[in-house]
């Protein structure tokens, strides 16, 4: 809902992005290898490169007239604003004939304003609105003919009896196949179709409403290759020596041997466990036919490898390698960057939401999804893809007619230069916290890869940088990269921000807030719960007005989005109590989660969580102090114990409340776990499952049950076992399972451990 501001004051410190058309064009020059440029190989087989290579670039043409990228995109918006107004005047004819043939509101559902039938609400809504077209004459009204009883009346015959001739009336004309001797269907001549309903047909299928007008698009996998001397000269690629033929044709780009296939350019990185020359042979094997390392190898006995290029060190040349093989593809779309430590991924939703809203075809990369557009999905295992796959999948979208990218620019990616060549528009921070877990070095150095985002806007005609002022960091980042950028903020707290919540109301089902911005005041209803995500909402409606787009627009793609994967996702079973699963897995962001919890008003929160094996074990028992301050019963169990022993990783978490795992197991021989110093209560399992279901049968009604740790993630790990494991999945079928002991009269409230009044 809009509303429009008429006597709040604008601000003069962060003027409204002007869509003139005076502003620097976004096009870039496409770069052409000339056929007539000499490979500088010398006789020795070693590479010198041209004193030209040093040369500046290019300064790009004006290819789009003076027209720039906001431009460009309020323009799509208002041709694909224009063509869905085209195909709705298009299909109204087959609209309103459907509205024709439903039938009328039967009374009951008529005075029924319960509202507990869904689907009887909407029955209702489309029948009184065939009511009102049929009152303003663009439909006309339905009647059923009674059937003619001859020789009887209704008087004569049984209620049944008249349901029986009804039915046998309106059979009329159908006529029984009789089977011939030999036993087959005699075939008689069937009517012609065109007299049939008189011709019409649209009696003849049900339309599907909320199917109508959506189709899962083919997703189209385009097809690269140039020759390995192109590669070379377009990525500016200095190696250090080259051997074999330079002039081989490459037809993709692989550091993993276990996927190389045929014509591929295999680069030989060096992890931190793993050394990638020492799958050179399998790659060799699988088809590759170049190589790129940085240690001397030989190619002489290969099977089909080539031509070998060495360089001083292969992660700092795949960046470029990929961007330059798939033709720079993010240079043809708007690219927004989201970094910081929490709400990236919820983020990215509600932009990508609100883009589609404008009519743009608008793709999304990160940790839960890598889509296209719309709801065209690509499968992936990896979902931290390196620059190879991150550049392979922004080519398909671009090549499937994407017209926008919203991404998530983790820390890990920015400092590994997995984004080094990626062309970003936008850049967003949404907060910087303690304890993240993308990034293993310091907090100085996590705060400057967060900055390396900031730092690539330089250009005041296109680029954008959106900042949380909330965030004691915002000036920092604000400071970083051209200063003449222009800035847009927002914030919950501080009203001096460009897009700030005017006020907020939080319950267990929707999240409602009303935003000041420079153009209007939007009022949204959202299905995302929490504080925290009003800070999503506000930096999704900041990047709208950075772009332009219309203020309804915003709304509606922000209302759009009811929930992310993961991300306080209520599981809705009709049950009397609240359960929401979570990503949170480290102290600050599951303390942030409960905190959110607790502003719900829930009259207990139980919690579950685990701690993952083979790391993080500095965290366990801060994590497990946290919980247990902050809900009411805790359960501790296993996330990914890998090798570990779940026992082991149990009792470092107990060590935060200050018991011991031999301390827990003999309260377990009386059959009593007594409170903790605070009154709370705590549990534990080192069964997921079980520690999940125990969860869910202590829920009561007016109980806020949260599972932490997991969220979108889909598998558990234990020793050299991945299985299939959903905590929503979990979540839901425990609900089953206790709403069948609750039928059969058993009392879960104290399920499974005995609570003190027992005693």
């Amino acid at each position: 809902m809009l509303s429009p501001l008429t006597s709040l004051p604008r601000f003069p410190q962060f003027p409204v992005i002007s869509l003139s058309s005076n502003l620097k064009p976004i096009s870039r020059k496409v770069f052409f290898r000339s056929p007539f440029l000499v490979s500088a190989i010398g006789s020795d087989g070693r590479y010198y490169p041209s004193p030209t290579d040093d040369d500046p670039p290019e300064a790009p043409e004006d290819s789009m007239h003076g027209i720039s990228k906001f431009e460009q995109i309020r323009r799509q918006s208002a041709q694909a604003r224009k063509l869905q107004e085209e195909e709705f005047e298009k299909d109204q004819p087959l609209f309103l004939k459907a509205l024709e043939e439903t039938e009328d509101v039967p009374d009951s559902l008529r005075n029924d304003d319960s509202g507990d039938d869904l689907f009887g609400e909407i029955d209702k809504a489309i029948a009184l609105k065939r009511e009102e077209f049929i009152r303003k004459g663009l439909i006309k009204g339905k009647t059923t003919p009674e059937p003619e009883l001859e020789g009887l009346g209704e008087e004569d015959l049984e209620p049944e009896e008249v349901a029986d001739l009804y039915e046998i009336t309106n059979l009329q004309g159908l006529s029984e196949i009789p089977v011939n001797g030999d036993g087959e269907d005699t075939f008689e001549e069937r009517p012609d179709l065109d007299d049939v309903n008189g011709g019409d047909l649209s009696t003849s299928f049900d339309i599907d409403f909320d199917e109508f007008g959506k189709s899962t698009a083919r997703i189209v996998e385009p097809k690269f290759k140039m020759s390995l001397a192109e590669l070379l000269d377009e990525s500016r690629v200095v190696p250090v020596s080259v051997f074999g033929n330079l002039e081989v044709e490459i037809t993709g780009i692989s550091d993993d041997s276990r996927v190389v296939e045929s014509g591929n350019l295999f680069v030989c990185r060096v992890g931190k466990n793993v050394d990638g020359h020492l799958f050179f042979s399998e790659a060799d094997k699988r088809g590759a036919v170049a190589v790129v390392a940085s240690k001397e190898i030989s190619i002489e006995e290969t099977l089909g490898c080539k031509a070998l290029v060495i360089v001083e060190d292969t992660d700092s040349v795949l960046a470029s390698l990929a961007a330059s093989f798939y033709r720079h593809p993010s240079r043809n779309m708007s690219v927004i960057g989201i970094t910081g430590t929490n709400g990236k991924t919820t983020t990215c939703f509600l932009i990508k939401s609100t883009y589609e809203a404008m009519g743009l075809r608008t793709g999304m990369l990160n940790t839960v999804s890598h889509c296209v557009h719309g709801d065209n999905q690509l499968e992936s295992n990896d979902m931290t893809p390196d620059a190879i796959t991150i550049q392979s999948v922004i080519a398909k979208m671009v090549h499937n007619g994407t017209e926008a990218l919203v991404m998530d620019a983790s820390s890990e990616g920015l400092e590994l230069e997995r984004f080094d060549e990626i062309d970003f528009d936008i850049a967003v921070f949404t907060n910087l916290m303690r304890n993240h877990s993308d990034f293993t070095g310091t907090e100085e150095e996590y705060k400057n890869a967060i900055a390396k985002l900031f730092q690539r806007m330089v250009d005041p005609a296109r680029h954008r940088k959106i900042v949380n002022i909330d965030d004691p960091n915002a000036k920092f980042f604000i400071a970083q990269g051209n200063p003449d950028v222009p800035v847009l903020t927002f914030a919950l707290e501080n009203k001096n921000a460009d897009v700030y919540a005017l006020k907020f109301e939080l319950s267990l089902f929707e999240t409602q807030v009303l935003v000041n911005t420079p153009q209007g005041i939007l009022e949204i209803s959202s299905g995302l719960l929490g504080r925290h995500n009003i800070y999503n909402i506000l930096a999704a409606v900041t990047v709208g007005i950075a772009v332009g787009a219309p203020l309804e627009d915003i709304v509606r793609g922000i209302e759009e989005v009811d929930a992310v994967p993961g991300r306080f996702e209520l599981i809705d079973e009709e049950q009397a109590f609240g359960v929401i699963v979570d990503h949170a897995r480290t102290p600050d962001s599951l303390s942030r989660l409960l905190d959110s919890v607790r502003e719900l008003g829930p009259r207990r929160i139980i919690t579950v969580f685990g701690s993952v094996g083979e790391s993080e074990r500095g965290k366990r028992p801060m994590m497990a102090k946290i919980a247990t301050d902050k809900s009411d019963v805790t359960i501790l169990t296993s996330d990914n114990p890998k090798k570990e022993d779940p026992l082991d990783i149990l009792d470092d978490m107990l060590s935060g409340v200050g018991w011991t795992m031999q301390e827990y197991l003999k309260y377990g021989e009386n059959d009593y776990y007594p409170p903790l110093a605070n009154g709370h209560r705590l549990f534990l399992h080192d069964i997921r499952r079980v520690a999940v279901r125990c969860a869910v049968a202590m829920g009561e009604e007016g109980d806020v049950v949260v599972v932490a740790g997991k969220g979108h993630e889909t598998y558990q790990i234990e020793g050299e076992k991945k299985e299939f494991f959903d905590d929503r999945e979990e979540c839901r079928e425990a609900l089953q399972y206790v709403d069948e002991l609750h039928r059969a009269g058993i009392d879960t409230s104290e399920f499974p451990w005995r609570l003190p009044e027992s005693h």
